[in-house]
């Protein structure tokens, strides 16, 4: 994972790393990506394309690109930064709030884990 922003959290993370398809609600676009950590509140994601803070989003795994997406918006983006430097995938950094309505254990349901390569269920 690319740690762009280290500062304290209410809720404490979990790494992972897992596909991700983020929709933008208000241009149906969808991004892939990778989600590298988690909380009950939020994520840390990266993408190839930037994300305006404050956009609402859809969030789900690769494994539910083709199942019904959720009706309402799950997320909001609250930072969003370039990433540069090292080498790496994706060329910028997400940080996104999980809406407070949303049960996350629903969300989470929805990604397959990569370890050393490996789709876990």
């Amino acid at each position: 994972m690319n740690s762009i922003r280290n500062e304290q959290r209410a809720a404490k993370r979990s790494d992972c790393g897992a596909p991700v398809v983020i929709e933008n609600c208000a241009t149906g676009v969808l991004y892939d990506g990778s989600m590298y950590n988690y909380s009950r509140e939020g994520m840390y994601i990266e993408l190839d394309y930037p994300l305006r803070p404050g956009s609402k989003l859809r969030i789900s795994g690769e494994k539910a690109r083709q199942s019904s997406r959720a009706k309402s918006c799950q997320a909001k983006v609250i930072w969003c930064e370039e990433i540069q430097g090292a080498v790496v995938l994706y060329s910028y950094g997400i940080g996104i709030l999980i809406d407070r309505k949303v049960k996350f254990s629903n969300i989470l349901r929805k990604f397959e884990v990569i370890d050393g390569g490996a789709a876990k269920k």
